[in-house]
Parts: C-alpha cells; sequence; structure tokens
C-alpha cells in the first residue's frame, strides 16, 4: 500500500506537467504585437492596403480614355456623318476625361480649348475652327509668371464634324433652311466659356519629339471655348451649378470659309456636371 501511494504520489507531477503542456498548446499566451509588426507599423503577414488615392483613380481613368479616343481617331472619317458623329462623341468625352486627369495630377488648374478663331480672318485657320481641341494646365514659369502649357498635342474632329458654339448660333453658321433651337437651357447649344485673347505656350520638347507650336500659330493670341478643371477635379468655368453643355453637329466644310451646320437634328454631345461626372446625349432633344 505505501509502496502504491508512493508511485502515485510521484506521478502526480507528470500528470500536472501533462496538463500544463496541454493547456499552453491550446491557448498559447498572446504574443508582444510590436514582435509582429514592420517598420511600416502593419503586421507582419497581413494583407497590404489595397486603398487608392483619387489621384491614382484619375490617372488610370485618363489612360483608359487615352486609349478610347486613339481607337475613336483611328475610325475617324469611315462611314457615314453618323458614324463620325458617333466619334466625335467619343474623343471628346475622353478629352474631357484626360484634361480633369491632368488636373488631378499636377494639382493646378487645366482647360480643354476649342479653337473659336472665325475665318475668313488673316489671323483664322478655317480647318480648325470649332474642330481642333488642345488640353492645356497652369504651370509656373522661372520667372515666377504663371502660364498655361500644352499637354499633349492638338486633336481635330473628324470632318465633317465641328462643336456647337455658345447661343445664339450664328445665322451665317446655318445652312439655308435650316433653323437652331437657341434656348441656351434647352437647346442643342454647347454653354462653354468664352476667352477672346487666349493665350498658351506650347508642349516642351522630349527626347526625339520637337517642340508643339501654339495652334494660333505666329499670331500666339486667340479666341477659344473652354472647359476648366480645378486640381479636385470639379468644373469651375461654369459660375452656374448647371451641367456644362457640349454639343456637336454635322456641318458643311470647304476652303477658307464658315461651317455650316446643315441638320438641326444631328446633334450629339455631352453634359460635364459640376463635380465632372460625365453623361452622354444622343439626340439633339436631348440637351
Amino acid at each position: 500500500m505505501m509502496r502504491t501511494n508512493e508511485a502515485a504520489a510521484a506521478g502526480r507531477p507528470a500528470a500536472r506537467r501533462t496538463r500544463h503542456a496541454t493547456h499552453y498548446l491550446v491557448n498559447p499566451p498572446a504574443p508582444d504585437a510590436a514582435e509582429f509588426r514592420g517598420k511600416s507599423g502593419q503586421l507582419r503577414g497581413s494583407p497590404p492596403s489595397a486603398a487608392f488615392t483619387l489621384i491614382e483613380l484619375l490617372v488610370v481613368i485618363g489612360i483608359i480614355v487615352a486609349l478610347v479616343v486613339a481607337s475613336a481617331l483611328a475610325l475617324a472619317g469611315r462611314g457615314s456623318d453618323g458614324v463620325a458623329l458617333s466619334n466625335a462623341q467619343t474623343i471628346v468625352t475622353g478629352l474631357v476625361g484626360a484634361t480633369r486627369a491632368q488636373a488631378a495630377l499636377h494639382q493646378t488648374n487645366a482647360r480643354l480649348l476649342i479653337y473659336a478663331q472665325q475665318p475668313p480672318a488673316p489671323t483664322a485657320d478655317a480647318a480648325k475652327y470649332l474642330r481642333t481641341l488642345q488640353i492645356v494646365r497652369q504651370e509656373t514659369a522661372p520667372s515666377g509668371t504663371v502660364v498655361w502649357v500644352a499637354a499633349g498635342d492638338p486633336v481635330t474632329l473628324p470632318a465633317p464634324i465641328c462643336v456647337v458654339p455658345p447661343a445664339p448660333v450664328p445665322t451665317n453658321h446655318l445652312r439655308t433652311g435650316v433653323v437652331w433651337n437657341n434656348n441656351a437651357a434647352m437647346g442643342p447649344v454647347s454653354t462653354l466659356a468664352v476667352s477672346a485673347a487666349f493665350s498658351y505656350n506650347g508642349q516642351s520638347p522630349a527626347g526625339p519629339r520637337p517642340a508643339a507650336p501654339q495652334y494660333f500659330g505666329a499670331n500666339r493670341t486667340g479666341r477659344v471655348l473652354y472647359l476648366e478643371f480645378a486640381p479636385d477635379g470639379t468644373v469651375v468655368s461654369n459660375p452656374t451649378t448647371n451641367p456644362t453643355k457640349v454639343a456637336l453637329t454635322t456641318a458643311v466644310l470647304g476652303g477658307n470659309a464658315i461651317p455650316l451646320f446643315n441638320n438641326a437634328s444631328a446633334v450629339r454631345g455631352l453634359f460635364v456636371r459640376k463635380s465632372g461626372a460625365i453623361s452622354l446625349v444622343d439626340e439633339s432633344t436631348g440637351f
């Protein structure tokens, strides 16, 4: 009996150790969190943050719209006026998005310009009038002067498409018999801002690419329609809370002459809301 009790007593510590070891395996002590954190303060082994900043998103959008614009330009001029109008709508939509991306990426104001130097003036180019667009952004020159600088090359819409100017559309822009709805609120007209004497610096040379001149040529100053974005991506060229309208239509083009809009029903375009969001308009009555 005595030996049995001694054996039992001798076995107790081993049983306790076994139970303690089992408890340790099931409920290990919590490690010091600092041991599992890297220099960034993030737990090792935890997935990295997947959040994107507004600038990163706008840059990605800018790349996508640039590809869309390139595709539309490749198709420009193929097919009917309706196809050209649809391609022009895609191009302008892409350029609006790219302008907004320029403002966010460089944290400065950016504008989408539409050439509006009216022919047959000696300083005007009829081939560009209401058809050539250019993205520019604000930069500070070494002298400290704030200037506008080209971001990329000018883009010309496929023939025979033109941007409709703000109301009232001049009668000398209409083909005989065509009547235009000049209601600024509901008619198929643009509500872009106007600058009578705008000047900007051409794109700087880079590698094999030469410097790009202004599209005003030697005159260096001219009339433009424009849409402007602030660094936060909002529209600042429209003082109202209403969307900015960009209307596009077909026209008869020829020589050093003003284009003649030939179909008041053949109008497409887009709304650019104060936030920068874009809505497409696919018919003249949608404005």
